[in-house]
């Protein structure tokens, strides 16, 4: 297992207005800029000031499916596109890791192979995939289907096109590139492979038309939480973001994790596991209460109440409100959220015995909640060493001035305690977050790392 004496990994969130649902009403938030750059410029350039290893940066392929009159009254309906947003922010950063979300329900392998190697040769290998295989009816709909495919029929597809592009990333063997003028050989035709997969789902000839990616290939990102995402995570997974609402079910999480990549026959060393704990900093504990309840304040009730419904995909007008949440029954597909998302907020309700009203009406976003610098810090510590995660995943309630609070307010302290660095070790987001370069399939030795 990973060893509790470094440092972390840690990464930014940044989604359009803040995870908080009301925070893009704050009197000095950028959050209502959706498509301006220079916010997301400063909060990239901010996170990197303080040594954050990832910029994660999540998508939809939908507007949020709320009804317009509700979808009017929050921040969720534009976002930019984050392969193309990644590529921005790739100019205008120089060590921070870099992550962009695309389907593969929804994409071609070659394509994409294409687009997310492109992205790591220009940064300089500093980009991960975050693989997702889209989850409701709705995204569905923009792309000629009627509903989305079941489960295990998407995730049965998703491995294929993972398969594809890791093929095709491999397509040049590392010291193929010759670049010889004298003798007018560019590269070892010995050492370039057509990958000619045919599949259930993809056919693909290949080779890619690219020098393999400078990590060889990039990091593999997941956040599966049901049955087959564990499994899809465990085999594949290399950087995995969990939504857990306890320490002990995080442990839970943890130990399915690495205990997977076991299974798979992988090293678990070689799966990197981060939490996600996203409090509202202060000061004192006093004043992350103002900010939260600033923010909370702002919630519209309406939009709070069918939110909650389209998060579970359920309705939710059957269940009494003031008594405490009962099990509820989730739908295989639909409109809901991801069940990772869905798990957590039914789990935390148990957890802290909240009633319905208290569930329905405290939809803020994910597991945000007020901390002083000092207790947040405290927090951090105890998850990571006690093996609850390898780092943390922190979905920026508001924007810019959260990833500012946590950079000036909580990261000095985190730095004493040795749970984040001083400096980057490495050029790369793999050396960075202490993950080996993957061996060329077609090579005879182990490029050197």
């Amino acid at each position: 297992m990973v060893r509790r004496n470094g440092p972390a990994v840690w990464a930014a969130f940044l989604w359009p207005g803040g995870h908080h649902h009301g925070a893009w009403r704050l009197p000095n938030s950028t959050g209502a800029d959706l498509m301006s750059f220079g916010n997301y410029k400063r909060m990239a350039q901010e996170a990197e000031r303080g040594k954050f290893d990832v910029i994660f940066l999540g998508d939809r392929l939908d507007a949020w499916p709320l009804p317009s009159e509700y979808l009017a009254r929050t921040a969720r309906a534009a976002r930019l596109e984050t392969i193309t947003l990644t590529a921005a922010l790739a100019a205008v950063t120089d060590r921070i890791g870099l992550v962009a979300t695309a389907s593969t329900t929804f994409s071609e392998p070659f394509n994409l192979a294409r687009q997310i190697g492109s992205l790591d040769h220009l940064s300089g290998g500093r980009v991960g995939w975050n693989v997702v295989t889209s989850y409701t009816d709705d995204q569905a709909h923009n792309y000629g289907l009627e509903k989305i495919p079941a489960r295990p029929d998407r995730y049965a597809k998703a491995q294929e096109f993972l398969d594809v592009v890791t093929g095709l990333w491999d397509s040049f063997e590392d010291d193929a590139m010759l670049r010889d003028k004298e003798s007018g050989q560019f590269f070892d035709p010995a050492k370039f492979h057509a990958l000619n997969h045919e599949g259930q789902y993809f056919k693909v000839a290949g080779p890619l038309n690219m020098e393999r990616p400078p990590q060889g290939r990039p990091v593999i990102c997941q956040a599966g939480a049901s049955k087959e995402g564990i499994a899809f995570a465990s085999r594949n997974g290399e950087l995995l973001f969990s939504v857990n609402s306890s320490i002990d079910r995080a442990r839970d999480y943890y130990r399915a994790i690495k205990g997977g990549a076991v299974a798979a026959g992988r090293d678990p060393d070689d799966v990197r596991v981060l939490a996600s704990i996203n409090p509202v900093i202060g000061r004192t504990e006093e004043e992350a209460q103002e900010k939260y309840q600033a923010m909370q304040e702002l919630l519209d009730d309406d939009v709070s109440r069918i939110f909650a419904e389209l998060y579970f995909g359920i309705d939710l007008s059957r269940y009494s409100m003031d008594e405490l949440v009962p099990e509820i029954e989730l739908p295989e597909v639909g409109r809901g959220m991801p069940r990772a998302h869905q798990e957590y907020m039914l789990n935390r309700a148990r957890d802290e015995k909240l009633t319905m009203r208290e569930l329905v009406y405290g939809f803020n976003g994910t597991n945000i909640y007020p901390r002083s610098a000092e207790a947040a810090a405290d927090e951090f510590q105890e998850w990571y060493e006690s093996e609850a995660c390898d780092g943390f995943i922190l979905q920026i309630s508001h924007v810019p001035e959260g990833v500012t609070d946590f950079v000036e307010l909580v990261v000095p302290i985190l730095r004493k305690r040795g749970l984040i660095r001083e400096e980057y070790r490495g050029t790369t987001m793999r050396e960075n977050i202490g993950l080996t370069t993957p061996a060329n399939r077609y090579a005879t030795r182990v490029p050197s790392h």
